[in-house]
């Protein structure tokens, strides 16, 4: 799967909009919490972020992301 930056899902939401991709970033910021992670991701494409939520259930790297 080829890498979309940032800016371009803030761009045009309406074509990326329930679809899977992937992204490459740093992570600014992570909050744990006990079933969820929000982990906010920045690629440097522009100056907005790109939040993400992590279900612990489905997502089994999350305590690697987390930590």
């Amino acid at each position: 799967m080829d890498r979309v930056r940032i800016a371009q899902l803030f761009a045009d939401a309406d074509t990326f909009g329930g679809k899977q991709v992937t992204v490459c970033g740093w992570l600014r910021s992570v909050r744990d919490m006990k079933q969820v992670a929000f982990v906010t991701i920045n690629d440097g494409s522009c100056f907005m972020d790109l939040q993400v939520v992590l279900d612990r259930k489905t997502f089994e790297d999350c305590d690697a992301v987390c930590a």
